[in-house]
């Protein structure tokens, strides 16, 4: 759990390659702190910033699963699986702020978080010690302008990490078939009657023996000149298999950079190879890396500005239209 704690969120190596080895110990609370701490370590980190993810992920699934395991180890599975997806997976444990400082909040959180041993409602305290992922940036008023930025890396090394998805079995169940009486002996009629057809057959196959011999020297000379056709059609089939599968590679390569609108979602390793566009509208009063809410300067006061639209929220919503529901009818309560 120090190790956990002390590298949170930062996808360090020579944390897991410690932590590791630990996942199969024979000690159940060893397992449960393990799993905990290396969910801790791996928050918010893909297989390209941290190829133990999906390891991590699957052993997850399969403690949680198995009904033989102990239930202070599936505990810290089950655990460990949350905080890899805290927040949707736009959240990240930190105990420091943006500017460096220690955040108070946090180290309180994650103090309590770990006395989750003695009462399990200590683990709901790990939510203090989140922090938002986030880049919004807002103008003089307090709003989103329309702006864009450039992460200058492919789009999978900080992407959403895909769900596991349970692969399930359909077993086809096996269903007797009830064998009548009547079926019984017709079965053994018509075994008698193949005994019959049987002696038939043999001597027709004495003639059709001798017919065979003087077609297959017609057949053999016909054979070869169909081989020399498919060789040629295979020939050309695998080259245009080749200019298919190099089109495909060409089409799939990914891009070296991608396009954030805002607001937008940027882990911590995104920030520093975030940038803005050339001849960009909004200049930044802080540093662009720093992420979080920042405020930007408009160059061009003069020009109309676009706002961020923002979205309605769900659930249930008043319709005026509809006639208030009539009031309850009067009754008697009886206190028996």
């Amino acid at each position: 759990m120090a190790l956990g704690l002390a590298c949170a969120g930062t996808g360090n190596r020579e944390a897991i390659a410690v932590l590791e080895p630990m996942l199969n110990d024979a000690v159940n609370y060893v397992r449960q702190g393990v799993l905990i701490a290396s969910a801790l370590i791996c928050i918010q980190h893909t297989e390209a910033t941290c190829p133990k993810v999906k390891m991590f992920r699957e052993h997850y699934m399969k403690v949680i699963s198995d009904k033989h395991d102990d239930i202070m180890a599936k505990f810290g599975a089950i655990l460990a699986h949350g905080i890899l997806d805290a927040g949707g997976r736009n959240v990240t444990v930190s105990l420091l702020t943006r500017s460096g400082q220690n955040d108070t909040m946090s180290v309180v959180g994650l103090l309590v978080f770990t006395q989750f041993w003695y009462w399990f409602p200590f683990s709901l305290f790990l939510s203090l010690a989140f922090s938002p992922t986030c880049l919004v940036t807002l103008n003089q008023d307090l709003k989103m302008p329309n702006v864009d930025y450039i992460s200058n890396a492919p789009p999978s090394v900080f992407a959403y990490p895909p769900a596991l998805v349970d692969k399930k079995e359909e077993k086809k169940e096996k269903v007797e078939t009830a064998v009548l009486s009547i079926t019984a002996k017709q079965k053994k009629r018509d075994l008698e009657k193949k005994g019959e057809k049987t002696d038939e057959a043999v001597a027709m196959e004495t003639d059709s023996d001798e017919k065979k011999v003087t077609t297959a020297t017609t057949t053999d000379e016909d054979n070869k000149s169909k081989k020399d056709v498919d060789d040629k059609d295979k020939v050309t089939s695998v080259e245009k298999k080749d200019d298919s599968t190099a089109l495909s590679n060409k089409k799939e390569k990914e891009p070296d950079s991608e396009i954030l609108h805002n607001p937008t979602r940027v882990v911590k390793a995104q920030q520093r190879v975030l940038s803005l566009p050339k001849g960009s509208r909004y200049q930044p009063i802080k540093d662009i890396t720093h992420a979080g809410i920042l405020l930007v300067k408009d160059t061009h006061m003069n020009e109309p500005e676009t706002l961020v639209e923002l979205a309605k929220a769900g659930g249930p919503t008043k319709e005026e239209d509809l006639p208030e529901p009539p009031p309850p009818e009067p009754f008697e309560y009886r206190d028996e």
